[in-house]
């Protein structure tokens, strides 16, 4: 029998490594399995897996890298229990030479079996920076969830790889509508905004302009911040996602945030989730709050806009979305 595709998709993303978007991930899954839903994450961090190792797995066996060198016909075959009641991994690729560079045919390939997956939730762990697979691996799902900390640096990448995000999505858009706009009108200045990208575009064919309003009504991402240390650094989050509608066109509200926590930090030295031993610790609270909000969206609505994107090949690849200006966000 054919695998069933799951109930929802759910990304995780980060502009950089070290913001801990592999400890959300991993914690978010049992929060969710705790909830009662079938849960199965896949390590899409490729080249630089680690979620095997918050789960206290040394040795995982059949990864997703099989699929890529065609020794497993599907990612349910490297599909391994956690120990965790509810939550199954499909561990990704870790120190093999090239594992990061896959090809256009075989990152096709993965997402749409990441679209096949049977689960009530799949979670994709997307590996750091603008690079086209990390894009793509963060655009396959039906929410998207990107992690960030309070420090500047760690905002300006998270709003790099979100930018970059944005323009795949829309690059994508514009193929499957048949349009070359970002070959003929690509941004005109790295600090455009994308307002003015779709006035452009309604000026070359209101239909693609309309095509471009439908996919950025329908982004559905959220920001949640992770290491912050008191309420003023959540609003310099808030700020963040005031600044993400007025340059991107798109709304990234505060999902909420995951305080700096010894008891997080030990977690992933003892590769266990600390979720599994917090019971009243405030971001063990805070992440299963955000496990409910998730699970309470409607993914009919979710994926009605967008066409069942899980099942939409990603455009061939064109020129690296540019670079965002640097940021002088502040707290409100």
């Amino acid at each position: 029998m054919a695998p069933q595709a799951p109930g929802r998709i759910i990304s995780v993303g980060g502009g950089k490594g070290g913001v801990g978007k592999s400890v959300v991930a991993a914690n978010l899954a049992v929060a969710m399995a705790q909830e009662g839903s079938q849960v199965v994450i896949v390590d899409a961090d490729l080249g630089a897996a680690n979620q095997h190792t918050l789960f206290g797995i040394d040795r995982p066996g059949p990864t997703l890298q099989g699929v890529i060198d065609h020794s497993l016909k599907h990612l349910e075959e490297a599909r391994i229990d956690t120990g965790v009641p509810n939550v199954s991994l499909i561990p990704g690729s870790g120190a093999v030479l090239g594992a990061a560079n896959i090809n256009h045919g075989q990152k096709t390939k993965l997402l749409r079996q990441i679209g096949s997956l049977d689960a009530d939730v799949v979670i994709v762990d997307v590996g750091a920076g603008v690079a086209f697979n990390s894009l793509d691996f963060f655009d396959v799902a039906d929410t998207r969830l990107l992690v960030a900390n309070p420090q500047l640096l760690s905002i300006q990448n998270a709003y790099s790889f979100l930018k970059g995000a944005v323009y795949r999505s829309l690059q994508k858009a514009a193929t499957a509508a048949g349009s070359d706009f970002f070959d003929s009108a690509p941004p005109s200045t790295e600090t455009e905004r994308v307002s003015s990208l779709v006035k452009r575009a309604g000026m070359q064919s209101p239909a693609l302009a309309n095509t471009f309003e439908e996919t950025l009504s329908s982004f559905n991402a959220h920001l949640l911040g992770n290491q912050v240390f008191d309420a003023k650094e959540g609003d310099v989050l808030r700020s963040v996602s005031r600044m993400v509608h007025d340059f991107l066109r798109i709304s990234v509200p505060v999902l909420g945030y995951m305080r700096a926590s010894r008891i997080v930090h030990e977690s992933v030295n003892r590769r266990r989730p600390f979720l599994l031993d917090a019971t009243n610790e405030e971001s063990a609270a805070s992440l299963r709050r955000t496990a409910r909000t998730l699970l309470a969206q409607d993914v009919a609505s979710l994926r009605a806009p967008r066409g069942n994107a899980v099942k939409t090949a990603p455009a061939a690849p064109a020129a690296t979305p540019s670079a965002p200006p640097v940021l002088r966000v502040v707290a409100a």
